[in-house]
């Protein structure tokens, strides 16, 4: 043993790894953990402010939805006709949205839209009240959240 490591207690046969080296890889495996999985989003393209949405081919009901910092406006809108609704979501906000409605098939979300951007969701309800929110990070604990009311 060299007399260092002697003085140290260590065995010179287990290799020293630098801290920084260590402090490296466990940063990098904390970034690869901050992925997300979004297996149930439904795709949608974002368009920006001044074009307009294509119109769904069954001529669903259309809601429009306005999307600034933790508001959804209308917050709890009521629509009079059960069906396929299209909720136009515009973000009108400085940071970036999304919007979930939580429908009886399931939830149906837009594409995360940057400021300025806009995306239609179709979604098939019937008669009912359902939960609406921005899925980002706590928009909904912050107030991004509401009902729709279909045929009450």
């Amino acid at each position: 043993m060299n007399a260092r490591f002697a003085q140290l207690g260590l065995d010179r046969t287990v290799p020293a790894v630098p801290l920084r080296r260590v402090a490296l890889v466990v940063l990098a495996l904390a970034a690869a953990g901050c992925g997300e999985q979004r297996d149930d989003v439904a795709r949608t393209t974002p368009m920006p402010i001044g074009e307009a949405s294509p119109v769904p081919a069954d001529n669903a009901e259309t809601s429009e939805v306005s999307l600034t910092e933790y508001r959804l406006v209308p917050s709890n809108p009521r629509l009079a006709r059960p069906g396929r609704i299209a909720f136009a979501a515009t973000n009108d906000g400085q940071i970036r949205h999304a919007l979930r409605v939580d429908g009886p098939a399931g939830p149906v979300t837009s594409a995360t839209l940057a400021p300025g951007e806009r995306a239609t969701i179709v979604v098939d309800l019937p008669p009912g009240t359902y939960k609406w929110y921005c899925p980002i990070a706590d928009h909904e604990q912050r107030g991004e959240v509401g009902r729709v009311r279909i045929a009450e």
